[in-house]
């Protein structure tokens, strides 16, 4: 498994920057995008990972200050998968999980700074009153708001959960990102029926969304940001072609997975944080998913195919020193000294 995460910290990244003055004509990055990462926006949090209002309009304002522009997944989508021109310090909004809170409160502010934005839905959880957890979204609403420049792509359909590995429950991973245990069978999934049961998850979410939005979906916030190998596989035969994490980082072109800012949550500080998207070529430009299992792996095979060299090297000079011991004890046996 990789890409696993909780959304960033982005405060970790604030180290050494300070606000500056607005920059109306600014250029901080070309050829690139930031993804920001929301979840709920409400007028006072009550939760860590919610944002006030009055701090997202601040940001909102801000980079409207400071020559950012937003631009719609569908720009996203046509610059990662063919190059298609963007501005400068290109922004995507998202908003995660699909909150009631997002149209009651986030939509309004979208709406009046005329910026567009992408809402990934947990799709079972739409209209469905008796799902637990936090009030989501209606389909009415989510209609409503695409008539109005909110797009809207899967969370999944009901694979926003944390699953046990074993009978214990003692470990856990993110649903969608590999096998889970079977209480009924005492076991963990086969592989096959790993992908089978994201296979199905997946294509349910995208079959009501093409049904209730009238276009076929195409891609997926991943729940937490965690993927796989198999399940990137599965995304390209279910014609998902972008898959989004929740690592920090600055996206390019042919970046098919992407990075995601988190820019929600109480500690936010939308001046710094506004600092940040300033100096994000030196602070995020540079970011990738870890390599250290493939690196492992290559370390291994290295040492491994030098351990089989030196066994070899070494039977060859046993061989050869061998060989001449034999020829020195036949010269002397004849006299040919």
């Amino acid at each position: 498994m990789i890409g696993i995460g909780n959304p960033g910290d982005a405060s970790a990244l604030y180290g050494g920057l300070k606000p500056g003055p607005d920059e109306p004509h600014g250029t901080y990055y070309r050829g690139r995008v930031i993804v920001l990462m929301y979840h709920e926006v409400v007028p006072v949090p009550q939760d860590a990972g919610a944002l006030s209002t009055a701090k997202f309009e601040r940001q909102l304002q801000m980079m409207k200050a400071n020559n950012f522009h937003w631009i719609t997944m569908d720009q996203y989508r046509g610059f990662i998968l063919h190059g298609d021109p963007i501005p400068d310090n290109a922004v995507l909004l998202t908003f995660d999980d699909g909150y009631a809170s997002f149209y009651q409160d986030a939509y309004p502010i979208l709406r009046k700074y005329g910026a567009p934005a992408t809402s990934f839905l947990i799709v079972s959880t739409v209209s469905n009153p008796h799902h637990p957890g936090v009030p989501k979204l209606t389909w009415d609403q989510v209609r409503e708001m695409k008539r109005n420049g909110i797009s809207f792509y899967s969370h999944s359909f009901d694979s926003h959960l944390y699953a046990p590995t074993d009978a214990g429950g003692k470990y856990t991973i993110a649903a969608l990102s590999g096998p889970i245990y079977l209480p009924d069978k005492g076991r963990r999934e086969t592989e096959q029926e790993y992908e089978l049961r994201v296979k199905t998850d997946l294509k349910q979410a995208n079959a009501i969304l093409e049904r209730e939005l009238g276009a076929p979906n195409h891609v997926l916030a991943f729940p937490y940001g965690a993927f796989s190998k198999p399940l990137l596989a599965i995304c390209e035969q279910l014609g998902i072609d972008v898959t989004l994490t929740v690592k920090d980082g600055l996206d390019r072109r042919s970046q098919s997975n992407g990075f995601r800012l988190n820019a929600g949550g109480m500690q936010n500080d939308p001046d710094l944080q506004l600092a940040l998207m300033k100096h994000a070529q030196q602070r995020l430009g540079h970011a990738h998913f870890d390599r250290a299992p493939e690196r492992k792996r290559q370390a291994l095979w290295t040492l491994a195919a030098m351990g089989i060299v030196a066994v070899l090297w070494t039977e060859a000079a046993y061989k050869l020193m061998r060989a001449k011991r034999a020829r020195g004890t036949f010269t002397q046996k004849n006299g040919l000294a």
